[in-house]
């Protein structure tokens, strides 16, 4: 059974033997497996960028059943003890029933409205077809697309997303997805161009301290980056051509890098000649820096003036190239 208690389950959930006869204020998730799988299912959350264990449930006779009562309606994963996939699913206190394939793939799915909704929009969402704030400003009451807005919120600036905040229902007001999108708006606040860019103090390659405010006087590009970031190991060329254009002309270079393996982040500036100052921020995905700056996507760069004050940012730094034309040529 469950050691960990999420926060936001009520009560611990449990491992039913059959689906229970009488009316439950609580949720059912009734699973029927092909013939071979054997072992548990394990119920998830995904939080802080990790899979948490909430539950397990023995497969029994081709069926497994969780059970238990949610303080609201939110996303989980499964996933057997046998493969490696996960599916994810929207849980509300209500029965769901699904059948999975041999690939660990939802073969049919059958619950509440936004379960289902949840279900048909998953794989339009991943294949980005479909525009999560047009989801959720069509349905301003449903905690199912406003994950979806959560999960893409570096699509969207600060504008648009207060004016979504005001659309959407109260009924959602009490709900953790809003918070996490309150949060954000109000991280966003805090770097938008004309606010004083967030100080930091972080190690260089060689052990040092760099703080952002002992580079006053001089243009900034703040790059923050991974080496295990594909997108961002694909624009290195263009910033190695940015530093060699303006390194003389008032523009400083900063990569923050949010490696977890120091090896692997001076391999990776070895490997793209980044050959401008390179701090690293401890903490992955969970780095103080990154929650300052509002990153949602890697990279991100900020373009800040010599005052400190912040007057652009961008997903994709050839974007700010006309601004440091305008500004340094």
């Amino acid at each position: 059974m469950m050691k960990r208690i999420s926060y936001i389950l009520l009560i611990a959930l449990s491992i039913m033997a059959c689906r229970p006869t009488g009316k439950s204020d609580g949720f059912t998730l009734a699973g029927t497996v092909p013939a071979g799988f054997t072992g548990k299912v394990y119920l998830q959350e995904y939080k802080n960028r990790k899979y948490i264990d909430l539950d397990s449930a023995e497969i029994s006779e081709g069926r497994f059943i969780f059970t238990g009562i949610l303080a609201e309606p939110a996303v989980y994963t499964i996933t057997p003890s046998q493969k490696s996939k996960r599916i994810q699913l929207f849980l509300d206190n209500g029965p769901l029933d699904l059948e999975v394939t041999d690939d660990w793939e939802v073969a049919l799915l059958k619950g509440s409205e936004e379960a289902e909704m949840f279900h048909r929009m998953l794989p339009v969402m991943a294949k980005g077809t479909a525009s999560p704030d047009s989801l959720l400003l069509a349905n301003p009451a449903s905690s199912a697309a406003l994950y979806f807005l959560n999960r893409n919120i570096y699509k969207y600036d600060y504008e648009r997303l207060k004016l979504i905040r005001k659309q959407l229902s109260a009924s959602l007001n009490s709900h953790s997805y809003m918070k996490e999108l309150e949060e954000n708006l109000a991280r966003l606040e805090n770097v938008l161009p004309g606010k004083v860019a967030p100080d930091f103090a972080l190690p260089t390659v060689s052990g040092d301290t760099l703080s952002l405010s002992s580079l006053r006087g001089e243009y900034l590009l703040v790059d923050f980056w991974a080496s295990w970031c594909p997108d961002c190991r694909k624009a290195s060329p263009t910033l190695v051509e940015l530093h060699e254009r303006f390194k003389d002309k008032n523009l400083t270079i900063v990569g923050v890098s949010i490696d977890e393996e120091r090896s692997r982040w001076l391999n990776a500036i070895e490997k793209d000649g980044l050959v401008w100052q390179q701090v690293i921020s401890e903490g992955g995905w969970n780095s103080n820096e990154l929650k300052a700056y509002a990153v949602r996507w890697l990279p991100t760069s900020y373009l800040i003036d010599p005052e400190g004050v912040i007057v652009a940012k961008s997903i994709e730094v050839s974007r700010l190239i006309p601004q440091i034309e305008a500004l340094l040529n």
